[in-house]
């Protein structure tokens, strides 16, 4: 099961520019990535200029020559659409914050800007007004903070306490989501 997740640029007041990530939106896989491997403004901007993205990864650049889509991808390399699946529509679009936290738009689940002043930001969708947080700090700190929409509905299914295999969170999840994946 995929989690999405935004990743933005802040290029003016209240103005990101903007790609959709299909899967590994979770703080501890996307914001690890862009931390470690797009922590300047040369690679942000090369990794925005892809559009929309199947998955991130530590490199932007395919071995020329060399098959590289979802189902023959190179190792450690990001999949975008519209390069490596012929997709069209897929570029970076300008949000304005209230738009990528809308918690009704794609499945979102977290967002990550990378702020004018060089530091990754992040948020769970839906969750921008109780505090936009530093994704490195967190990390280090093992403090990363997740959306109250699973925590809601762990409690109401009664797996809060509990931890059920990977296969039974993804069967909860999709009947929480009502069938989509």
């Amino acid at each position: 099961m995929g989690t999405r997740s935004f990743i933005a640029k802040q290029i003016g007041d209240d103005q990101y520019l903007t790609i959709f990530c299909h899967f590994d939106g979770h703080p501890e896989d996307n914001g690890a990535t862009l931390v470690q491997h797009y922590n300047t403004p040369e690679q942000v901007d090369a990794l925005l200029a892809l559009g929309d993205l199947y998955y991130l990864r530590e490199e932007i650049a395919p071995a020329p020559g060399v098959p590289h889509e979802h189902d023959s991808a190179q190792p450690g390399v990001t999949i975008a659409y519209q390069r490596d699946e012929g997709w069209t529509g897929c570029e970076a679009k300008i949000m304005a914050l209230e738009e990528i936290d809308d918690p009704g738009l794609d499945g979102v689940e977290f967002t990550y800007i990378f702020s004018s002043d060089g530091q990754w930001l992040y948020f769970p969708t839906g969750e921008a007004e109780c505090g936009i947080r530093n994704v490195k700090a967190d990390l280090d700190a093992d403090t990363v903070q997740y959306g109250a929409f699973y925590t809601e509905f762990e409690e109401k299914l009664g797996l809060a306490d509990d931890e059920p295999d990977e296969l039974q969170k993804d069967i909860t999840l999709t009947q929480i989501q009502g069938g989509m994946m």
